[in-house]
Formats: C-alpha cells, structure tokens, sequence
C-alpha cells in the first residue's frame, strides 16, 4: 500500500495508518484502526460508531476530513492506486522481519515505531529489525516458544484423553456388571 502517498492526501495528518491486511487502520496509539478501510469491500468504519450513524458519530473534525477524502478516493476510484503498489522511498533503509517462520525483507525511511515499510505495515520495535540476524534470532524465539506452547497443548490433551479413556472403561464395565445381572435373572 501506498499510505505514504495517502498520509499526503490526508494534509499529513498526525494519525497513524497501517496496513492490516485485509484493512487499511487509521488510528491513535490508543485504538489502531479508529477508521478502517476493508479493502475488498472499500467499505470505511469508525471505530466508535456504537450506533451506526456513520458520519454523524465522528466529533473531530481531523477524523471528518479522514473520512470524507477516504471517501472521495473511493468514489473516484483512486484509492486503487494506493492500495495496489508500495511506496516509493528515496533513501531506503533494509528492514527485516519473520513471520510464520518466513524471512521478509522491504524497506522504510526510518526504523522504530510508529514507521511504517513500503508496503504500509506498521513496525513495531521487536518484529521489525535493521539486519536479518535480529530478526532471525526474534523469528526463532517467537518458534520456540510457539513450540513449547504447543507441546504443553499436547501434554494437557494427552491427559484430558487418558482421563476420557479412564471414564469410558469405567462405564464399560458397569455396563457388563449391569448385563451380567440382567442376564442372571
């Protein structure tokens, strides 16, 4: 996503955007998506619209003009444009990350959050790294301990399984108790 060029578009508006996705957030350190985007449905949301009356609910005017260029560009079709396609970044710096145990590489302006890389995913300061070692290294912590999260998972059914099997030889044999002296009278 180009949300460089969209943060352009929104008079650089001190609101965070990211992409998430299968949405595009616009938010606040306290809540990420304030306004959402879905960007197969190009339908926009405010998170705080308990009623939904949309527009009506938004009581800041940044947040308004948030919403109204959002829908312009939607209505006009442009915001294609910036959701197909990276931002073009003139002193690009290399910036790592692992997720699902797969190396991504891209790029950014500046390291740290609240940054986002060229394709608009916010980076955070222990999932996005300036070389592949640190993330490598963070990519095998977070395995390591999906695996031993996963293991104690298993031990815990494992467990439940033999106390389930435990139980059901229990009622197996007061079922054949109860048959024998059925079939005794």
């Amino acid at each position: 996503m180009k949300l460089r060029r969209l943060k352009r578009l929104l008079n650089n508006t001190g609101y965070y955007l990211s992409n998430c996705d299968e949405y595009l957030a616009i938010g606040s350190e306290m809540v990420h998506n304030l306004i959402s985007l879905d960007v197969k449905t190009l339908n926009i949301t405010f998170a705080l619209d308990t009623f939904r009356k949309g527009r009506e609910s938004i009581r800041n005017e940044e947040l308004l003009f948030i919403w109204d260029t959002l829908h312009e560009l939607v209505k006009s079709g442009l915001i294609h444009k910036i959701l197909d396609g990276r931002d073009e970044i003139e002193n690009p710096l290399p910036v790592f990350t692992v997720e699902d145990g797969v190396l991504i590489e891209s790029v950014t302006d500046a390291y740290g959050w609240p940054n986002i890389d060229d394709n608009g995913v916010m980076m955070y300061n222990k999932t996005h790294f300036p070389t592949k070692e640190q993330a490598i290294e963070r990519g095998l912590k977070d395995c390591e301990s999906g695996k031993e999260f996963v293991l104690e998972n298993i031990e815990c059914l494992e467990k439940e399984l033999a106390e389930a099997r435990s139980r059901l030889r229990e009622y197996e044999e007061k079922i054949e108790n109860l048959k024998t002296l059925l079939s005794n009278e």
